[in-house]
């Protein structure tokens, strides 16, 4: 028997030790250049960092653009699922109220409110996010959303639902050009956005 629980313990050493690791790694920093200063340094790295963002951020908008069936404009609304209370039967104890169940992350819901392409619907609809080894991670740029934040959504053919989204940008955030015109009404109409006009 005592045999059998160290081969388990043995086993159960080795998978742990061959398993992959999921950790959060940042990228590594670029190395400076011979001579180069620790200004000089920064203002590079803070110039190649902005340029790869951009550069991921268009072709992310250029793949969701190619990719959507649908595309509209959601905003962030406050909705709880209802609490359904049990019913008192004369005679009987009350029963007990069911608590509501709070996961985390919580979801978050969107109402459309404009469409760029496909058949119009003002469904609700949730997503919700993930806890990944980076904390929690939401879907797209909707993470955190706060009440009246607005994105545009890119999704297949078929009911709103998360496995049919692509992706959610937020709507301050779209540069691609067959986008502009769509969203430019919207731009600066987000809660947590000030507007310098």
């Amino acid at each position: 028997m005592s045999w059998r629980i160290g081969l388990i313990a043995c086993l159960t050493a080795t998978m742990l030790a061959t398993a992959s690791a999921r950790a959060c790694v940042p990228m590594p920093m670029p190395p400076m250049l011979p001579g180069e200063s620790q200004d000089a340094y920064k203002v590079r790295i803070d110039a190649l960092f902005r340029q790869q963002a951009e550069d991921q951020q268009r072709a992310r908008q250029a793949d969701a653009v190619s990719e959507a069936d649908l595309i509209f404009v959601g905003r962030t609304t406050d909705w709880y699922p209802p609490i359904r209370i049990p019913r008192a039967r004369p005679g009987r104890p009350l029963p007990p109220v069911p608590l509501p169940r709070f996961e985390f992350p919580m979801p978050s819901y969107f109402k459309p409110v404009a469409w760029f392409r496909g058949a119009p619907s003002t469904d609700l609809f949730a997503l919700r996010g993930e806890n990944t080894s980076c904390g929690p991670m939401g879907f797209g740029d909707t993470m955190p959303a706060t009440k009246g934040d607005l994105f545009v959504f890119f999704a297949h053919k078929g009911p709103l639902t998360q496995s049919t989204m692509i992706d959610a940008i937020a709507v301050d955030a779209i540069t691609d050009p067959m986008l502009l015109d769509f969203v430019a009404p919207y731009r600066g109409k987000s809660p947590g956005v000030k507007n310098t006009k």
